[in-house]
């Protein structure tokens, strides 16, 4: 009898197993999604770059040094800064103006400075961590450019070192980050 009775518990567990696979085969229902997802583009170029070297050398009355401030054309993240004719304690400011031309917003992560002249100090200061939203977004209000473009800005001081006549080149690249990426 006991060999009845495991035979029909072991039957009565098949046959309750294949009611749940055939229940569980028609509640299964298999969708298929298509579409398309279009990132954003981070972009951003200087506009413009300028020194503060109006012809005569700043606070001094001579007209001896020169610099000339160039954007990349290759990569307009890049701005290229050349003195010609300097002398030791000749400085300037150098200016650019960054806008977003991408379609996400961008922070500032940092401003490298490829200087390989020892009788050259150059520093700058301003906009890391400023955020500029896309240029796009823009509604035409002058009052609210400042958010889509930025003027970044820095120091050049020609050391005791210098050589007369010499000309010094160096470069000074703006990183921007995705928005959220930047602490």
């Amino acid at each position: 009898m006991d060999a009845k009775k495991l035979f029909a518990t072991f039957a009565i567990l098949i046959i309750a197993l294949g009611i749940a696979g055939f229940a569980y085969a028609h509640w299964e229902k298999i969708i298929t999604i298509d579409g398309t997802v279009d990132t954003g583009i981070l972009d951003l170029i200087i506009v413009s770059a300028a020194d503060d070297d109006t012809g005569i050398d700043p606070d001094y009355d001579k007209d001896v040094a020169d610099t000339v401030i160039t954007i990349d054309p290759e990569d307009p993240q890049i701005a290229h800064i050349t003195i010609t004719n300097a002398y030791p304690s000749y400085h300037v400011y150098w200016h650019v103006t960054v806008r977003n031309v991408g379609t996400i917003p961008a922070k500032l992560k940092e401003i490298v400075i490829d200087n390989p002249n020892e009788c050259l100090e150059v520093s700058a200061w301003d906009g890391l961590g400023e955020q500029l939203d896309p240029y796009s977004w823009w509604d035409g209000d002058p009052s609210t450019l400042y958010k889509h473009q930025a003027d970044y800005s820095g120091y050049i001081h020609v050391l005791q070192c210098a050589e007369q006549g010499a000309t010094y080149t160096f470069t000074i690249e703006l990183v921007f980050w995705n928005w959220n990426e930047v602490p």
